[in-house]
């Protein structure tokens, strides 16, 4: 039996109080026209709201736009750039052209990041096995990732190791350039930047062959200006550590070191402390002591399912958008940005429609709750609830990743660069785009996404179905409107579900929109720091 309201479901009875003397003038007609006053909940204790505006008709053709629409953004964010680049446009979209004085391919990228925070914590990492922990990845890199290798090599493992790799990597371009049609302009393309990774290897020979004296002085802006700080501690390979041109690339910085530490003690402790919480959580839960403050519709409304459709609508206009003007004017592509605060407004639909503001603001969760400090404390330990959930994820993903991975050996597939999104973003963005994009991940996602997801979704699911199932449905179409692939939405999901208890236990909106917060405010923190802690020195 679900908490859902229904024709079966009793009001709560309302608490003892002393008995009343009998009125002896009331008639019998007024004895029969009272009744009980006291509100309506659920077992666990939700208040029960009557139906939300609405009518059949409307419930059903929303839900049937809805379900089109729904399906055409989870499509679209999970299909591949490279088919809808191949199948939608007249023109592929232009590509970044190799070029010896611009960063190469996975400019701060996974094998890139990495390699910048060994060689910063140059000091502690000599007596590391540091290659190892690029093994996993060798084979899926780039051409560009693996001459980073090269010189990583070089640096942690000697001068032979980096020859070794030089001929390895040779033989991989000769392949791709037997197996490659001469006659198309990608052939072309791959061809320009073959010769330019050619050039690399001749000038990295030369370093661990004959010193860095014999480069030319184009090698040495080239490696400089395509790998920045890896290419920068190359082309003082051979020097003293504390040579005034070696020591600025490889002083360990004491930054990095204390980042490092704190990350491991978040990395530590915060989940052990979400652990404890969330014990404490079930068991409050179980036992009928954790109350329930979500206010619950009667079944039937249609305003909260239309608040949802319209903003997944209006997120396919300007996702289908964005890559078309990407592709046509890719310096509007900023545009696209700001005008996503445009899909806030989706949010009031229900006042359009009639809905009174105090009650639209108790149906979607705007309003303060038990006090907005007393919310955001909530949030705060919700979020640490939910890190072992997260995890569990994320150990999910990577479990499918490797599952995928041994189903694809042994096929022939063009080598990709390791790249991260995100991080290129804040590394390579001038200040205005890095705000941007900080403003967007800490404001506008959770105050837009709490309130479409566990706001208007999760309430308009509510009324027809137990808070389990609706908190897991709202959380699996907010994973897959993120364009992470299908394989890796757990974590996603995992979040969500969690940001749906909150809403379920507080009833406002303001401790999911906490835990939204602090949880993307963390990553670009981490992310900022890290960047400005590895970066090539001036």
């Amino acid at each position: 039996m679900t908490d859902t309201p229904n024709e079966h479901q009793q009001s709560n009875p309302a608490p003892q109080q002393p008995p009343r003397a009998p009125v002896k003038n009331w008639s019998p007609l007024a004895n029969a026209m009272r009744h009980d006053h006291s509100d309506r909940v659920t077992k666990r204790g939700n208040p029960i709201d009557p139906a939300d505006p609405g009518t059949r008709a409307t419930r059903m053709v929303t839900m049937l736009l809805t379900l089109i629409v729904v399906t055409l953004v989870i499509t679209w964010q999970n299909v591949p750039d490279e088919w809808k680049e191949g199948n939608l446009l007249s023109q592929p979209m232009p590509k970044l052209v190799q070029s010896p004085t611009q960063p190469a391919k996975g400019h701060f990228g996974q094998v890139d990041l990495m390699g910048r925070i060994f060689l910063r914590a140059y000091d502690l990492m000599q007596s590391q096995d540091v290659m190892r922990q690029f093994t996993a990845m060798e084979g899926d890199l780039s051409n560009e990732d693996q001459v980073r290798l090269i010189m990583l090599a070089g640096e942690f493992e000697g001068d032979d190791e980096a020859l070794d790799r030089i001929n390895e990597l040779h033989t991989i371009l000769q392949s791709q350039n037997r197996s490659r049609t001469a006659d198309t302009s990608e052939a072309l393309e791959r061809q320009a930047e073959h010769d330019l990774i050619l050039e690399e290897l001749n000038a990295l020979e030369t370093i661990y062959t004959f010193g860095i004296d014999e480069l030319e002085d184009e090698q040495r802006a080239q490696l400089g200006a395509r790998y920045g700080l890896i290419g920068k501690v190359a082309l003082t390979h051979g020097l003293d550590d504390d040579d005034p041109f070696r020591e600025p690339y490889i002083h360990s910085s004491v930054g990095l070191v204390v980042f490092m530490l704190v990350l491991i003690l978040v990395i530590l402790l915060a989940p052990l402390a979400g652990l404890v919480l969330l014990i404490l959580g079930i068991i409050g839960f179980a036992s009928g002591k954790l109350k329930m403050r979500a206010h619950v519709p009667t079944r039937g409304g249609s305003v909260f399912l239309e608040t949802y459709g319209l903003f997944v609508f209006g997120f396919l206009v300007l996702a289908v958008g964005s890559f078309f003007v990407a592709a046509k004017w890719p310096e509007m592509s900023l545009l696209t940005l700001l005008l996503q605060w445009g899909l806030l407004l989706s949010v009031f639909w229900g006042l359009l429609r009639g809905m009174y503001p105090a009650t639209w603001r108790k149906a979607i969760g705007w309003h303060r709750g038990e006090g907005i400090f007393r919310e955001i404390g909530c949030g705060i330990a919700g979020y640490l609830a939910a890190l072992p959930i997260y995890i569990v994820g994320i150990l999910i993903t990577v479990i499918v990743l490797f599952v995928q991975e041994a189903m694809n050996a042994g096929n022939q597939s063009e080598p990709v660069e390791a790249t991260n999104p995100v991080f290129e973003i804040v590394a390579n963005g001038d200040v205005f785009l890095v705000v941007l994009f900080f403003t967007l991940a800490t404001v506008w996602a959770p105050l837009v996404e709490e309130s479409i997801f566990r706001g208007a979704l999760f309430r308009h699911l509510r009324g027809s179905m137990h808070w389990v199932f609706a908190g897991l449905i709202s959380a699996v179409l907010f994973a897959y409107m993120h364009n992470y692939g299908p394989l890796l939405v757990a974590p996603l999901i995992a979040l969500g579900f969690m940001f749906a208890v909150l809403r379920e236990w507080r009833g406002s909106l303001i401790a999911p929109m906490t835990a939204h917060f602090l949880h993307n405010f963390t990553l670009m923190l981490f992310m900022v720091t890290l960047i400005q802690l590895v970066k090539d020195p001036l």
